[in-house]
């Protein structure tokens, strides 16, 4: 059996709503401040991922060495976490020290300035950065199965390019914030030893209405044509591996079916004894590693296979692919295999919520796409009492 503690959901004095997950033993606390601020929303390119990344730089009141030495002293720690559909800042303390520490971080959230000398430092790391991964294989696939799958304007389907880089000003960056960032569009999920102190300490910090008493933005509406068949090739000279990537649109967590279609991603490439793993790395020897993923973002979801081959075994891997996908479609799986398939997933799902911290991370991603805490009542169902012709049934 496996433990879940569905978090107490609250509201602060603004309207913010903040679950708890009081639990663990240990007196440290993680603070996840999320906004619909990912990159969705944006309207120039690596706008988003700019402002989350960036609002360790310098506030009204602190200049990022401040900043640094601060939560340094106090041994705390801040992670920005961009994302296609949001923006969270995630806070680390120890419970004592709370009420030093997030007066930084209400500061950093609410009066951050983006200063233009650690802006245009910030630009040309990353730019730096950008020249590095466009050499890699793997980060030309994934860009150009982006694109495949959701179209070159889609919000999904955008990379961005290495001029992009040189056009980020800081007046985007404060519109941005002051658009994004405010209680309307903000939740708030603290885990770990928390009470009634820790809960009133947050409602001091952000629950009153001293920042940017913004409207919360509806998520702008684009149209997602579904792609045709086809294949891409992208040709890199003096390549030694090739990257694959094969997938198609697929349903999001939020469709009844998304727990038991888990267990069918789970059999085919979803562990590392996967009928994927089994084929094409023991048996064949293309590949260290093959995954299968079902991904489930708030506008649409997809289905990916991904891996990395010697080059002169691309095609032969591709139809070995192929050929497991159809084998999943036509012919019924053994009890067996699937029995231990299961068990990978049950596992899986404790080692998922073995702690307050991860079992925010796992309520996080339901809590940021609205999707209610049953979900995972209904996975647990679903791993334990799914059939061999189910498996067929839904591989189809």
């Amino acid at each position: 059996s496996i433990n879940l503690i569905n978090p107490v959901k609250a509201n602060l004095d603004n309207g913010i709503p903040l679950y708890i997950i009081n639990a663990g033993t240990q007196d440290v606390l993680k603070i996840d401040i999320s906004f619909d601020a990912g990159l969705w929303y944006q309207s120039k390119p690596l706008v988003a991922s700019t402002v989350n990344e960036m609002l360790l730089e310098g506030t009204k009141n602190f200049t990022s060495k401040d900043i640094a030495e601060k939560l340094d002293y106090y041994g705390s720690f801040i992670q920005p976490e961009p994302a296609k559909d949001t923006a969270t800042i995630s806070f680390f303390t120890l419970k004592k020290y709370l009420p030093d520490t997030i007066t930084l971080l209400a500061d950093i959230i609410k009066n951050p300035i983006f200063p233009e000398s650690e802006l245009k430092t910030f630009m040309g790391k990353r730019k730096q950065n950008f020249l590095v991964e466009m050499e890699k294989v793997s980060n030309l696939a994934r860009r150009k199965f982006n694109e495949q799958l959701f179209g070159a304007n889609y919000p999904y389907g955008k990379s961005p390019e290495l001029e992009d880089h040189d056009l980020v000003l800081r007046s985007y960056l404060i519109d941005f914030h002051n658009q994004y960032y405010h209680p309307a569009n903000c939740r708030i999920i603290v885990a770990g030893k928390t009470d009634q102190g820790v809960v009133d300490s947050i409602n001091e910090h952000f629950g009153k209405n001293d920042w940017l008493k913004g409207k919360y933005t509806e998520p702008k509406k684009h149209e997602l044509n579904k792609p045709k068949p086809h294949k891409e090739f992208i040709k890199k000279e003096n390549a030694t591996q090739s990257a694959i990537r094969i997938g198609k649109l697929a349903i999001t967590k939020s469709h009844p079916d998304y727990p038991k279609l888990e267990v069918v991603n789970t059999v085919l490439g979803g562990y590392f004894g996967s009928r994927l793993m089994k084929t094409i790395r023991e048996e064949k020897g293309y590949t260290y590693g093959i995954g299968s993923y079902l991904v489930s973002l708030k506008q649409a979801g997809f289905f990916i296979i991904s891996t990395e081959v010697g080059s002169e075994s691309t095609q032969l891997a591709v139809d070995d692919i192929f050929t497991e996908i159809k084998k999943l479609r036509t012919e019924i799986i053994s009890d067996e295999e699937l029995k231990i398939a299961k068990n990978f997933m049950l596992g899986d799902m404790m080692r998922s919520f073995d702690g307050p911290f991860e079992q925010a991370q796992s309520y996080k991603s339901l809590i940021d796409m609205d999707i209610e805490n049953n979900f995972f009542d209904r996975t647990l169902e679903a791993i334990k009492n799914i059939t061999p012709n189910e498996i067929q049934l839904l591989a189809n």
